[in-house]
């Protein structure tokens, strides 16, 4: 067994309280394998200027970051003289932590991250990475630097749908392979009898290429693909207390080909990070506005004093019209039910939780040089009872896949859904005594 699983199977067998200085000085290097398996108990003495009477977001931001990059999540702080020890308490499910590190623990992937919120709040319920080697690396969850690849076809869905160019069942032809991505198939098509057929959802669902190539060069165009990127926030800083780098778009989009590639993922020139994902989701709860992503409920002193507390809230002008949201579920249902991730969702029907329970997502698959590796991205939403999450899963793998990333969503959305059931039964049995 290695270092970093005999390190993290000490860590789950105690609480925070009864952490013992040995593993906490273990624990406190760069890459840790579960980067909020447990939080950390860490005493620092921080310059009195950064704790006034109260803390603005962004004074928290500025104080957690560091530990946040470095895989750290600070229970208490010294504050100095004036307000002593401040505590603070996150949004982390620290029993949905432990499950999913079993997950990566069980199939060993190269590099894992994943990221759960709750869609109308963004409340951060999970937040895990994942490292099978040690390596010098920051959290590989509040990274920025991965390409988007096919997940930025929602973006180009969302364009195409809230414009009425496009419908769901709008038929958009296509030659050659669906993986692929030529300039033939784009600018000189012509239908024969190996011409396929697929409307926006069959294509969407199944990820081709050439179809959504010729949604951005022939449907779309610069102008309006750049637009919508803006408005899903690729280029933006993303306001939050944590300190978060902007997903980009380093294209120009002036040439018409890195329009096509743009619009079909087909391209590293485009680089997102997982909370950003997960957080594009949520504008389909929002009537087309997005949420602001939390990591921490509140911040106060020992006496009770409340310095910080957050207030969730939608941002920005609406993404896209309400109505849009309803024609993107299609698709992404579709996903799951008949498309590129359906081998993960196999045989939900068997298990009680996923009863009336609807799942969505949109893959992404294209290999990345930091870490290198092929990255398979996962993000969705799932909705059951009135509780709606959005999450993005990523695996990097070097060269042996071990598990997909639609699976290791599957599996959180399993044990979120199995806690959120058995919350309910709970108050079931103690409102019938």
């Amino acid at each position: 067994m290695n270092f970093r699983m005999s390190l993290f199977t000490k860590l789950t067998a105690v609480t925070r309280k009864s952490i013992s200085s040995d593993i906490r000085d273990r624990i406190s290097f760069r890459g840790c394998m579960h980067s909020t398996c447990i939080a950390l108990i860490i005493s620092v003495v921080f310059s009195t200027s950064l704790f006034a009477a109260e803390l603005s977001r962004q004074n928290v931001a500025d104080i957690l970051t560091p530990y946040a990059l470095n895989n750290k999540f600070p229970i208490k702080l010294s504050a100095g003289d004036v307000h002593g020890e401040v505590q603070f308490d996150y949004t982390f499910d620290q029993d949905l932590h432990r499950k999913m590190a079993d997950v990566y623990l069980r199939y060993q992937p190269d590099y894992a991250c994943f990221v759960a919120m709750d869609a109308k709040t963004g409340e951060i319920i999970n937040l895990t990475s994942f490292l099978k080697e040690r390596e010098p690396i920051d959290n590989l969850v509040l990274r920025a630097n991965y390409p988007a690849a096919s997940v930025f076809k929602f973006v180009t869905a969302a364009a195409a749908l809230d414009s009425n160019k496009l419908s769901p069942s709008s038929v958009i032809p296509y030659n050659g392979k669906s993986t692929s991505l030529y300039k033939s198939q784009v600018f000189a098509h012509k239908d024969n009898k190996w011409t396929r057929r697929p409307t926006l959802i069959q294509a969407f669902a199944k990820s081709v290429n050439p179809v959504f190539g010729r949604v951005g060069a022939r449907v779309l165009g610069q102008e309006m693909l750049s637009d919508y990127a803006s408005r899903f926030g690729f280029g933006e800083v993303m306001v939050s207390d944590i300190n978060l780098p902007p997903s980009k778009i380093s294209l120009t989009l002036q040439d018409e080909w890195e329009v096509v590639e743009a619009a079909s993922g087909y391209t590293r020139g485009i680089r997102m990070s997982p909370v950003h994902a997960a957080q594009m989701m949520s504008s389909l709860f929002n009537e087309g506005r997005m949420v602001r992503p939390y990591f921490v409920n509140d911040v106060t002193q020992a006496n009770g004093d409340v310095l910080y507390s957050s207030t969730p809230a939608v941002f920005g002008p609406s993404v896209f019209e309400p109505s849009t949201a309803a024609e993107l579920k299609q698709l992404l249902r579709a996903t799951v039910k008949s498309g590129s991730a359906r081998g993960s969702f196999s045989n939900l029907s068997r298990y009680r939780v996923y009863r009336d329970l609807e799942i969505g997502g949109k893959t992404g698959s294209l290999t990345g040089d930091s870490p290198k590796g092929r990255h398979d991205w996962f993000v969705g939403y799932a909705s059951k009872g009135g509780r709606d999450i959005v999450f993005a899963s990523l695996i990097v793998n070097k060269e042996k896949w071990t598990v997909r990333s639609a699976y290791v969503a599957r599996q959180f959305i399993y044990h979120f859904y199995t806690q959120q059931q058995e919350l309910q039964d709970e108050a079931m049995q103690l409102s019938a005594k």
